[in-house]
């Protein structure tokens, strides 16, 4: 059973790391240059020899690199108000390598915590009783024997929050790996902590596109669900924009990847961002290494059939596939100033 850190989203704007926020379609950080001994040798880490002050394309939930395309924006709004509105449980789904784990983590770093008590669930791949006590070690309480107890435990913590003017969210991401129909009962039965006017506690179901099927074979479930958001590929323009956001974030230079080489990009990712950041994170390695001086459409072809070959199908069952830790450890990752 993990261990629960007590930690806060203060942590995070406390530490060295930048917020992004809207400017037109750029993306804007505030991005510490990298420090160390010395430079680092580009077969390394190519951002000296770019003049990079991070690397831009690292496949890392990061909201550091969060850009708000039209649909993400979108889902994202949708998502706050569900949460500012208390309407008890959001779902947010997304085909694989969309986004959706890093929008998790903008709306996560979004929530004032003299606001809101926050809770994240990384790995929901277990039995259900087994996820109830997760839950609870994830909002830092200790587990009690009886299941009675824990409920009971967990019920004072949001009768706490709610004196304090405190709202309570609780995030579950890959959430279509949960192991039963019992599994989602017990995430639907938390929601019957509730005032006669509102939920006490608000879950966030995050999850690939058949966690709708998935919930929809549950109808006191599915009928509880009051917003609903969807990520799907970049198109040919957000892909472009996608690319220069995330290069305006590390370096001054607007013009590393051609215009053509962005065609190619997109062409060859289908517009899915994972694969968009390993192919462009691959090209500015082998340019670096081949000394040219931008990255166009035919450095792109020799790179793409390299790094665009089948993706293994993540493992659902796997613990914490992504290694992204629980929210306190998101959290701490990214007030250290991860570079």
């Amino acid at each position: 059973m993990p261990q629960s850190v007590s930690c806060s989203l203060s942590a995070i704007r406390n530490g060295r790391i930048g917020i992004p926020h809207r400017c037109s379609s750029k993306l804007v950080v505030e991005l510490s240059p990298p420090t160390g001994a010395g430079p680092m040798k580009f077969e390394d880490d190519y951002t000296s020899y770019w003049g990079l002050r991070a690397l831009p394309f690292d496949n890392v939930p990061d909201p550091r690199f969060y850009v708000p395309c039209l649909q993400h924006d979108a889902a994202h709004r949708w998502l706050n108000y569900g949460i500012q509105a208390r309407k008890g449980i959001l779902l947010l789904t997304g085909d694989i390598g969309c986004g959706k784990t890093l929008l998790s983590r903008r709306l996560i770093v979004g929530l004032s915590p003299a606001q809101y008590d926050v809770a994240l669930v990384a790995n929901p791949a277990l039995p259900p009783s087994e996820l109830l006590d997760e839950v609870l070690a994830q909002f830092g309480l200790e587990l009690v024997q009886s299941k009675a107890a824990r409920l009971q435990m967990l019920n004072e913590r949001l009768q706490l929050n709610e004196q304090r003017g405190v709202s309570s969210v609780l995030v579950v991401d890959e959430a279509q790996a949960i192991e039963s129909l019992n599994g989602f009962e017990e995430l639907r039965l938390l929601t019957n902590f509730q005032l006669n006017d509102r939920y006490l506690l608000t879950v966030v179901l995050i999850g690939q596109p058949e966690l709708r099927g998935l919930v929809a074979d549950i109808p006191q479930l599915n009928q509880r669900i009051a917003v609903r958001a969807h990520l799907g590929p970049f198109t040919a323009e957000e892909t472009t924009a996608y690319i220069g956001a995330r290069m305006e974030a590390v370096t001054d230079r607007t013009d590393v990847f051609t215009k053509e080489a962005i065609a190619s990009i997109f062409e060859q990712s289908r517009g899915i961002g994972r694969v968009i950041n390993a192919l462009c994170d691959q090209c500015l390695f082998a340019g670096a290494i081949e000394q040219v001086t931008q990255i166009d459409d035919r450095l792109v072809q020799r790179v793409g059939p390299v790094t665009n070959t089948p993706m293994p199908v993540e493992k659902s069952a796997a613990k914490d596939p992504k290694g992204i830790g629980s929210y306190h450890e998101v959290i701490s990752k990214y007030a250290s100033g991860r570079q």
